[in-house]
């Protein structure tokens, strides 16, 4: 399972990232996808070039990059969540269709567009189809959050009923179920608040809070999707830290991790545990990729400007997961 989130500092830079929540490594790395790139559409068999270049978290097979989050040069980004029991592929290709298979969906979304208006005015063009990118590689389930330097954004569903794209004035993702409910969730929440509770008396008994925070009572603490997504809806909704790029980089890896699995919370069958693998964060203004993951809390940082954008070939960074401590004597 996985959270993602968007946050807007005072000062008007834009953060968009994810906690990657799995049971395994799939060796995953940052991976610069340049402009001269060409890659394979596995399903139309077509070659298709790379319009903008492409910072995210992935892996590479057969020199081909499989994204499960990241941004492009432009300052649009994109997550694929998972998204299991509603997640519908189509059984085969549409002749009138730009047919995908979901594993390239991000890719195609961030090396043709700038902006979340130029996704939602395609993508009604697009069919995900049932076919696997390779026979060992298992077909990923997933709902997708789209998010640009504009503040717009949106939620990719496609379900056995109907493709939707969502706008997501929120601005978070979870899991299932689909994202409409999870909005219309957040209606028995609006009572929850910040501020101190003040006292009262109930016939002779004066009642008063023992200490700050009483007006969070009942918001919900465990690892359910559902859960995830109102703690972290109410968290960036409340968020004051926001002054300017630093602070709000800062704020938000602070909200993100208030839904962070440690080990041993959370155990699937077969007595694998869930945890948080990594947690991603992009500028999308300055054009960087910041991570840290479960073993290394320091955050790491990518950035465009240091990069030659018009090479050929895909490039990886090492995915720095061994704990990093700042020595201060």
């Amino acid at each position: 399972m996985c959270t993602a989130l968007t946050l807007k500092s005072k000062d008007g830079f834009h953060f968009f990232g994810r906690n990657m929540d799995l049971e395994y490594s799939f060796n995953q790395s940052v991976i610069l996808v340049p402009r001269k790139y060409q890659w394979e559409n596995v399903i139309s068999k077509k070659i298709l070039p790379i319009k903008y270049a492409i910072l995210g978290m992935g892996v590479i097979i057969n020199d081909h990059p499989l994204l499960a989050d990241g941004l492009n040069e432009k300052g649009l980004a994109c997550a694929g969540l998972n998204f299991p029991h509603y997640c519908y592929h189509s059984p085969e290709p549409y002749p009138d269709k730009i047919n995908i298979g979901p594993y390239d969906f991000i890719l195609w979304i961030l090396s043709n567009f700038e902006t979340v208006e130029e996704v939602k005015a395609a993508v009604s063009q697009v069919n995900l189809v049932n076919i696997p990118f390779a026979p060992d590689v298992a077909l990923s389930t997933l709902h997708w959050i789209v998010y640009d330097k504009q503040d717009q954004c949106i939620v990719i569903e496609q379900t056995k009923e109907k493709f939707c794209v969502f706008e997501n004035k929120i601005g978070v993702l979870t899991n299932p179920p689909t994202f409409d409910w999870h909005i219309d969730n957040l209606k028995q929440y609006i009572h929850l608040s910040s501020k101190w509770v003040e006292g009262t008396t109930w016939y002779k008994q004066e009642l008063n809070p023992d200490s700050c925070g009483l007006g969070l009572v009942g918001i919900p603490g465990d690892f359910y999707p559902p859960a995830r997504f109102v703690r972290v809806a109410y968290l960036k909704s409340h968020a004051t830290h926001l002054d300017n790029e630093m602070t709000t980089l800062a704020e938000f890896y602070h909200i993100l991790n208030n839904v962070a699995m440690p080990g041993g919370a959370v155990i699937k069958p077969k007595s694998k545990e869930e945890f948080t693998l990594y947690t991603s964060c992009m500028a999308l203004e300055k054009g960087v990729y910041y991570y840290s993951t479960y073993n290394n809390l320091q955050l790491n940082a990518i950035a465009f400007e240091k990069e030659d954008l018009d090479q050929e070939q895909l490039k990886s960074f090492e995915y720095l997961d061994s704990l990093s401590i700042n020595n201060q004597n």
